[in-house]
């Protein structure tokens, strides 16, 4: 057996913990990953692993050959992974981060389409609003909306995202129509309350920017929630365009200061490095970008 091979069987052995976990997973005898491991280490005359009888640990040459062999076997597989898809066949795990609400109205069905294109292809999705740090995480793709907070990652704009501020017409015949952004001071407005961010409802007429911190008896981080309670004529809300779009055009919701632009979002697939872009998620965002950008021409990722 080859060197990749000693790598592999270490890495899976302190994946999981235990011999035992190690060979179940792997469909062989505990005593045949074990025969494997001690080879290893008398061919390299170092004590990689240190045993009992319910756990086992790396020892100080153990976990510098794991970390360094983990980084040469991923490069490996990504590297047999983009050749592989030189012939458009696709496999291997994504795991995806994204937010909750973009990912009912738009991703889910996109995803289910791109994995029936690839069948080979296994895709995880963790749905969470909160901020990741893709270098520490363990997710191959993060979408997020909004600015992007770092300079050091690498980000491909998806699609733009408009925020419709808005109300029931029930609603604002019984309180009143805000003439200017000062008047939302006199209404329940429906806040998206986020950990790490602070809402506030920006507003701009003839180059003049006018910004709401928004004052009011509900708070959410989600924005199918606050469609909810505007729908229930609790209030004022703001709402991206995909999660309005079916209300507005039955008329359920109306448009609040129209006369007023709001600024506008991007949606945007987050990785960590162009290096080793792996081919399977390369092609991935290359597809959510051309279904989700409404026809706009874009430079090919690296």
């Amino acid at each position: 057996m080859s060197q990749f091979d000693d790598l592999f069987w270490l890495i899976e052995v302190a994946d999981a913990g235990t011999l035992t976990a190690a060979a179940e997973k792997k469909g062989v005898t505990v005593a045949a990953v074990s025969k494997r491991i001690r080879a290893v280490e008398e061919r390299l005359g170092v004590r990689l692993l240190n045993r009992n009888t319910r756990h086992l640990s790396l020892t100080e040459a153990g976990n510098i050959y794991y970390q360094r062999g983990k980084h040469i076997l991923d490069e490996l597989y990504h590297l047999e992974e983009n050749v592989i898809s030189t012939s458009e066949h696709l496999l291997g795990d994504i795991r995806i981060n994204a937010p909750l609400s973009f990912s009912i109205n738009k991703l889910s069905k996109l995803l289910v389409q791109f994995q029936q294109e690839h069948p080979n292809i296994n895709i995880t999705l963790h749905l969470d609003d909160h901020f990741i740090d893709v270098h520490n995480s363990e997710y191959d793709l993060i979408i997020r909306i909004g600015k992007l907070p770092d300079s050091s990652v690498v980000a491909q704009r998806l699609a733009s995202v408009k925020l419709i501020c808005c109300a029931t017409p029930q609603y604002l015949e019984k309180h009143g129509i805000p003439q200017t952004p000062a008047d939302l001071s006199k209404h329940n407005c429906l806040e998206y309350n986020q950990i790490n961010r602070k809402d506030r409802w920006l507003f701009k007429q003839n180059k003049t920017e006018y910004e709401v911190v928004p004052r009011g008896q509900f708070r959410v981080n989600n924005g199918d929630m606050i469609l909810t309670a505007i729908l229930e004529h609790h209030g004022i809300g703001i709402l991206p365009d995909f999660i309005a779009e079916e209300a507005l055009q039955s008329g359920a919701i109306v448009p609040v200061l129209a006369d007023y632009e709001m600024e506008e979002l991007n949606a945007y697939a987050i990785y960590a490095s162009r290096n080793f872009l792996p081919a399977k998620i390369k092609r991935l965002i290359e597809f959510l970008r051309d279904e989700l950008s409404d026809g706009e021409i874009h430079e090919p990722i690296e």
